[in-house]
């Protein structure tokens, strides 16, 4: 989840071939309509950003959530593959994180959960075990796993439901039923990769597809960053055009049954400063906007 490379940023105006294609999207009939949505539940914005002097997000509806990263359950624990954090830290960052929300995602990004089977497998436990270490000392908190199940993977993801590649993409998202069947929530990660809108909801749908496939009526509630992931080198940073931005917000909805929001890591590894005139926060406002008078 964390990216910490330098954060540039840029705008441009609302363009309207992405207008055309966001419209197309609200009103196309899909395999996960609205109608499939599980109780048809409110949507949710969750915050978990890390700006600095940031406004007040309750004003806005937007809802707190805990982010347990791996390094508050110590401090070396991730550096050894094999190695488990310590369950009476983990116990504490449990009872912290519910005096601040009702949700928590664990973020642990360094077990495999893909490629060879017996090592999935072992994954699969230390989760579970993490897993158990939070209910136990917290009962009664929503807990998730960051970006888990479904396994993130952009290209097989956009690959048509019938290809190959999809189909192998689902058989190692099946390896993790044990994950979805424990957890309250599931957080697919719809970072942005790549300029290609098109691609990128073909990719958020195909991952909440998902989530929804083996969820079991789960909510699902997907991150979203408004800036380009740092594994594109040339965009690393980046703010999202607004009109890219807004499509993404827009896609969540339509799909998912809620979003969190992320980013405002520094590039000196400190949080960002807030921004009240950022392009990305007036599209969001005016998206919380939209959600609250039609929840």
């Amino acid at each position: 989840m964390i990216s910490r490379k330098h954060m540039v940023k840029t705008m441009s105006t609302y363009g309207m071939a992405a207008l055309a294609l966001w419209s197309m999207l609200l009103q196309a009939p899909t395999a996960l309509g609205e109608q499939d949505h599980p109780g048809h539940r409110s949507f949710m914005v969750f915050d978990g950003t890390l700006y600095k002097d940031k406004p007040d997000f309750s004003a806005y509806g937007i809802r707190p959530i805990s982010l347990a990263y791996a390094g508050a359950l110590g401090n070396t624990w991730y550096r050894t593959p094999d190695q488990m954090p310590d369950k009476n830290q983990v116990g504490k960052v449990a009872r912290e994180a519910r005096t601040k929300a009702d949700y928590v995602v664990i973020d642990i990004e360094h077990w495999p959960l893909h490629g060879d089977g017996r090592e999935v497998e072992r994954s699969v436990r230390k989760f579970l075990t993490v897993l158990d270490w939070f209910k136990e000392a917290a009962p009664g908190l929503n807990v998730g796993f960051y970006g888990a199940p479904p396994i993130r993977d952009y290209w097989r993801a956009v690959k048509g439901p019938a290809s190959k590649e999809r189909g192998e993409w689902k058989h190692e998202n099946d390896a993790l039923r044990g994950l979805a069947d424990a957890v309250d929530t599931l957080y697919p990660s719809l970072y942005t990769f790549y300029s290609d809108q098109d691609g990128w909801v073909r990719f958020a749908q195909a991952q909440i597809e998902e989530a929804r496939r083996y969820g079991k009526g789960k909510p699902v509630y997907v991150f979203l960053w408004p800036q380009y992931h740092d594994s594109n080198r040339s965009l690393a940073g980046t703010y999202l055009p607004p009109d890219y931005w807004r499509l993404e917000l827009e896609t969540a909805r339509q799909y998912a049954d809620g979003i969190i929001l992320w980013g405002g890591w520094g590039s000196n590894n400190r949080p960002a400063k807030w921004d009240d005139d950022a392009a990305w926060w007036k599209v969001t406002r005016e998206f919380i906007q939209t959600v609250n008078a039609h929840p």
